[in-house]
């Protein structure tokens, strides 16, 4: 007979923390940059619209979804609205495409791109208005955060964390949208939980997981909620119980603290970071260091022989995992790529990769120069601080060394509201969107987002 222990545990504490949450609870700077990533999310996820992952869920969801449900679909070209798990499975999928959505440093997870679609898609289901779509995003990020930190690095090396950790955080945003109780909640994220995947096998050979990850982190958060509202049971200790996500998923050490550590005194959403470049953000520090050196020491493109990039191991094993980068998104994974990249354009945006640069052969030598070296200061650090350090030998012989502590996007160096729009209009541009005026409109609903009645139209 198994015995159930009455022992309030963590996660039980995490999840009253979420149910009891009210938007008046939220300091104004928190909402304001749920606010921030609200738009960014909309922007990458119009950039990624076309991409084949999620030309394949669009033929999926209207074949197998309904099509007249509430749940819009950002990109308003395929004229379909349906219910909230299908329409969040595919601006989850496009949102993650083009890497440019967030990312939380402690976690290693990107939370926008699973946390918005769910909370926008079960939002227009049940007419939420913008103040409890915001209380429903930050509880998502929250407690998704928290099981990603919970989780730890050693899950990561084998574990894509914006799945395996976002799964939850959908679950509990979507329960606080539901209301239910924390009962209901407790089970929405078991339900979640015992759901949760994601592996990194798709760097090795290009393949489209990265989009299934997201999407059915999604799909599966919200099943988990809406059968727990409806009677569905889950495992009440989904995170720290002997055969539950930290015993099965966590090879090396969790960090169980970091599940109910200072809840309401601090916030994940401000501690993510956007991304400037349009490559892994295990890059980003690297082409900070990169371009300021290159700045400072006047060389160029062609003046370089060699790079050696002194990093922590998370890097190492997820930007040795896609070879050369034989597609436009597997080269966003290779650090010799996307520093070449950074090196002769001078900036790595989403316009700088494209298919002609896979065949530039001065980008192949180039790339085949760097080497990335593991560096034990760095890799302790990590993930509390992702930096980024390169030395740089130039055809001279003479060498170069710079190091950044905070890449461009990082919380302590966040992008300003004029970046965030820019950004959106480039995303917007890239996916094929001419009419600046709507890209604009959306810009202005998403900063006044606490005062709209309903969350419904935020379609490009």
């Amino acid at each position: 007979m198994t015995t159930v222990s009455n022992e309030e545990t963590r996660t039980d504490r995490l999840v009253k923390w979420a149910v009891d949450l009210k938007y008046s609870d939220i300091p104004d700077h928190v909402v304001q940059r749920t606010k921030d990533f609200f738009l960014d999310t909309l922007g990458c996820a119009i950039a990624g619209r076309n991409h084949p992952a999620v030309s394949a869920m669009v033929r999926f969801a209207a074949q197998m979804g309904p099509s007249s449900g509430k749940s819009e679909l950002i990109d308003s070209s395929h004229n379909l609205t349906t219910s909230p798990p299908f329409a969040s499975l595919i601006n989850a999928a496009a949102s993650h495409v083009v890497e440019q959505d967030d990312l939380h440093n402690r976690s290693i997870m990107h939370p926008a791109t699973v946390i918005f679609p769910a909370a926008l898609a079960v939002a227009q289901d049940v007419g939420a208005n913008g103040q409890e779509f915001i209380t429903a995003c930050v509880v998502g990020y929250e407690v998704g955060c928290r099981v990603g930190e919970y989780l730890g690095k050693s899950h990561y090396e084998k574990f894509h964390s914006t799945a395996t950790g976002g799964v939850i955080g959908v679950a509990a945003a979507v329960s606080h949208l539901l209301k239910l109780d924390a009962s209901q909640t407790l089970s929405a994220v078991g339900t979640a939980g015992t759901q949760a995947a994601g592996l990194w096998q798709f760097l090795m050979d290009a393949t489209h997981s990265k989009q299934v990850h997201t999407a059915k982190a999604c799909f599966d958060g919200i099943f988990a909620a809406y059968s727990a509202r409806d009677g569905l049971l889950g495992p009440r200790d989904i995170l720290e119980g002997p055969r539950a996500m930290g015993a099965a998923l966590v090879p090396g050490k969790a960090s169980p603290e970091s599940i109910d550590r200072n809840l309401g005194l601090e916030y994940a959403v401000v501690r993510s970071s956007f991304k400037w470049h349009a490559s892994c953000r295990h890059t980003h520090p690297s082409v900070d260091a990169l371009l300021n050196l290159m700045s400072k020491s006047g060389i160029g493109f062609d003046d370089i022989d060699s790079i050696r990039v002194p990093t922590y191991q998370a890097a190492i094993n997820v930007l040795s995992l896609s070879g050369e980068g034989d597609t436009v998104h597997q080269s966003k994974f290779s650090m010799g790529f996307v520093l070449a990249i950074a090196a002769k354009k001078g900036q790595a945006m989403i316009t700088d990769f494209t298919e002609e640069d896979l065949k530039d052969p001065s980008l192949r030598v180039f790339q085949k120069r760097v080497k990335m070296e593991f560096d034990a200061e760095l890799d302790a650090h990590f993930p509390e601080k992702w930096q980024g350090t390169v030395i740089v030998t130039c055809k001279s012989g003479k060498s170069y060394r710079e190091s950044v502590e905070f890449a461009k996007g990082d919380p302590e160096l966040p992008l300003t509201r004029s970046e965030i729009e820019a950004k959106t209009r480039a995303l917007a541009s890239y996916g094929g969107i001419a009419d600046m005026g709507t890209v604009d409109s959306l810009i202005k609903r998403a900063w006044k987002l606490e005062h709209e009645s309903d969350v419904r139209g935020f379609v490009f």
